[in-house]
C-alpha cells in the first residue's frame, strides 16, 4: 500500500492506495472501496515534448530530492474504439517508490492541446 500525501482528484476521501503495475508502461491505481483508475508512465509518451515545474510544497510531501526518486504517471480515461481514448496531462501522478508515497499535481502552466491516438504516441 502506498500512502497518498497530495490528493487524487475524485478520490480525495481516500489516503491509502495500491499501485497494480501492468507493464513497464501501464498500471492502475486501485483504492480501498476497489475502484481503479488506469495510469500510464511518461515514458509511453515518447513522442510527446512538454515542461512543468514542481513546486516545494509538492516535493516536500512526496519527499522528492532528485529525479530519480519518483517517476510520473498520467490518467488515461480509455475509450472504445482506443484512438477516442484521453490522457490528462495537466495533473500527472507522481510515484515514490522508495518512501511509497503518491499523489496528483495539477500544474498551473498551460499545456497544449495533443490530438492524436494512442497508436502514435506509442511505438509498436
Amino acid at each position: 500500500m502506498y500512502k497518498i500525501v497530495l490528493p487524487i482528484l475524485g478520490f480525495e476521501a481516500f489516503s491509502k492506495v495500491d499501485v497494480e503495475k501492468v507493464d513497464e508502461f501501464v498500471a492502475f491505481l486501485k483504492f480501498e472501496d476497489g475502484s481503479k483508475i488506469s495510469i500510464v508512465n511518461i515514458n509511453i509518451l515518447n513522442k510527446v515534448s512538454f515542461d512543468f515545474q514542481i513546486d516545494n510544497k509538492t516535493l516536500e510531501a512526496l519527499k522528492i530530492k532528485s529525479k530519480d526518486d519518483f517517476s510520473t504517471h498520467f490518467i488515461l480515461v480509455s475509450q472504445d474504439p482506443i484512438e477516442h481514448s484521453i490522457i490528462n496531462l495537466v495533473s500527472p501522478i507522481f510515484i515514490n517508490e522508495k518512501e511509497k508515497l503518491v499523489g496528483q499535481y495539477v500544474t498551473n502552466e498551460k499545456v497544449e492541446p495533443y490530438l492524436a491516438s494512442l497508436n502514435k504516441c506509442i511505438s509498436l
